[in-house]
């Protein structure tokens, strides 16, 4: 009888006891879970008046943010701040453990999430998060950003910037500059039209898609680490060298820059 290679039966040997380890984490993970039964939540709402041409800036801890336009000079924050924990007593505590901080002009507008572990270890309060829900006028400057969440914008005009650092930007009818990233998700953007400051999109793991008008101008500049391009149906003239991680081309004759770079996973360019 032929013998198993070494390598194969030292595999076959850890096998059952990584399957046994994994369960155990597991279990380990569900009683965990099962002492943040208990969940608080709280609103936290303002409305703000901003000059055209200004600023808003929101940065978040953990959640998503989900932004649209306003009518006028409006902006209208509505943030759902919740917490879970052993008891109720421990959920209500961080709760309170969760700060929202803003500073207002007619000019500007920053608000930023501040999170303290209150009622802290393993089996007291936790999972403290906050969903902002934004409108804001369609033509203004913005920033916004969150570490463990995603970034979900619709039918901005003005400049953006959008990060998330686990999670991922979508942006949907969007005529602006641009300037999207995030580390673990991916970027899907549907543009309404290429601005004339053009549009930059990173994504460390995870992939990018771009969707734009089939009549859309523009100079393209696509590289990716690990994964493919791909921009089929597109008049995309290329130059100078491409292949299968890069692309360098003019899209319609060319116009405005539009970079998109990533490292895990593929970017897929398509029209409308």
């Amino acid at each position: 009888m032929t013998s198993m290679p070494r390598r194969v039966r030292a595999a076959a040997l850890l096998l059952p006891l990584a399957i046994a380890g994994a369960s155990v984490a597991s279990t380990g993970c569900d009683l965990a879970m099962q002492h943040y039964s208990e969940k608080q939540t709280a609103e936290w709402r303002k409305t703000y008046d901003l000059k055209p041409g200004g600023r808003i800036e929101i940065r978040n801890v953990n959640g998503r943010i989900e932004v649209q336009p306003s009518t006028g000079s409006a902006v209208e924050v509505v943030a759902e701040k919740s917490a879970n924990g052993a008891s109720v007593e421990a959920a209500k505590e961080a709760l309170s453990g969760i700060d929202i901080q803003d500073t207002a002009s007619p000019d500007e507008i920053r608000i930023v999430t501040k999170v303290s572990r209150a009622g802290g270890g393993l089996f007291g309060g936790g999972n403290q998060m906050v969903h902002y829900t934004v409108k804001v006028p369609a033509s203004a400057e913005a920033i916004f950003a969150t570490i463990n969440g995603g970034v979900e914008l619709t039918g901005l005009k003005g400049r953006v910037t959008a990060e998330a650092t686990n999670g991922g930007v979508r942006a949907r009818d969007i005529s602006g500059p641009l300037d999207a990233s995030t580390t673990n998700g991916g970027v899907e953007v549907e543009l309404a039209a290429v601005a004339d400051s053009g549009v930059k999109l990173e994504c460390v793991n995870g992939g990018i898609e771009l969707k734009l008008p089939s009549t859309a101008k523009a100079n393209i500049s696509a590289r990716i680490s690990n994964g493919g391009i791909n921009a089929s149906g597109l008049a995309i003239e290329t130059v100078g060298e491409s292949s299968k991680r890069r692309l360098e081309g003019r899209l319609n004759g060319g116009g405005p820059q539009i970079e998109l770079s990533g490292t895990n996973g593929g970017i897929r360019i398509s029209s409308r």
